[in-house]
């Protein structure tokens, strides 16, 4: 029967422990991509309406981010004095940053704005998820205790998007390049023209929105269905070059570099249905309706 008490004793006891363990391992993998350096302090801070951000013109972009996004995602009114701030240190890389998370006060360090910006991203996925779609309730919110460091391992990270089969609206382009920011992300390949549809604006050349951009139907089941099926409905659009200006703009606000991608000579079908000349034979094709590589 001793023996028995004494195992139950030790079994409770490694639970407890194991417990704290996995509790300890989760607060260290809050944030995405993990940093180079997380250390998980004793203590924690509360962001609340005695918080206040402390900022130069160095760091106006991370910072109004900062507040627009506590102020949009709660209640919480950044206007006290228990301080957030921005200082300016020259021995970090262009990219990197420590954000060092204390009881009374939050330190973020950067050489440039895009570094405070990526420990920004860091400081907010230590908050309360709810802040995310602006359903945190309440006037407090508790943030753990840490000091991270971190730089990008990599000069590029970046995600492509294909709006030239399938067009996306400027607004899911806008939050696309947000999930970018968010994750540390610096490069949107924005692949705009396609043998299926061209997609920005050429006042020059105005057919390129007239004809290319339009397609008359869509390959719908397995390509290799045969015969193949389509859908019958036409099918396309484009981005006027405003529109362009205004995804570059947000982008910039983000520190993502917009990488167009206009395919010539290939994959240009859609631009030959408009402008004949081009092509290899001047006989007239139409918009691609289906996948592949064509002639």
């Amino acid at each position: 029967m001793h023996y028995k008490k004494t195992l139950v004793a030790l079994v409770f006891i490694s639970f407890l422990f194991n417990c704290k363990e996995d509790k300890k391992s989760i607060t260290e993998v809050l944030i995405i991509p993990q940093p180079s350096e997380q250390i998980v302090n004793e203590g924690e801070f509360a962001l609340n309406n005695s918080t206040g951000i402390n900022y130069d013109d160095n760091f106006k972009i991370s910072a109004e981010f900062l507040n627009s996004f506590i102020q949009e995602g709660s209640d919480i009114k950044l206007e006290g004095s228990n301080m957030i701030s921005f200082i300016k240190d020259e021995s970090f890389a262009d990219e990197g940053y420590s954000l060092e998370v204390l009881p009374n006060k939050i330190d973020i360090k950067a050489k440039t704005d895009q570094g405070a910006f990526y420990a920004v991203q860091s400081l907010r996925q230590l908050l309360p998820p709810e802040f995310e779609n602006g359903s945190f309730e309440g006037v407090e919110a508790i943030i753990p205790c840490a000091t991270i460091n971190d730089e990008p391992q990599f000069v590029y990270r970046g995600m492509h998007l294909d709006v030239g089969r399938h067009m996306f609206s400027v607004d899911f382009i806008k939050k696309y390049i947000d999930a970018l920011a968010m994750l540390k992300m610096n490069t949107f390949h924005w692949h705009l023209t396609e043998d299926q549809g061209w997609r920005i604006e050429i006042k020059k050349y105005p057919k390129l929105q007239e004809v290319a951009s339009y397609r008359n139907e869509t390959l719908i089941d397995h390509y290799n269905t045969q015969p193949q099926l389509f859908d019958g409905k036409k099918y396309g659009g484009y981005y006027t070059q405003e529109e362009i200006k205004a995804v570059v703009a947000h982008a910039q606000s983000r520190f993502v570099t917009v990488i167009p991608e206009i395919e010539l000579p290939g994959h240009s079908q859609a631009a030959i249905a408009a402008y004949p000349e081009l092509g290899c034979t001047g006989e007239q094709v139409e918009v691609a309706t289906k996948w592949g590589v064509f002639e």
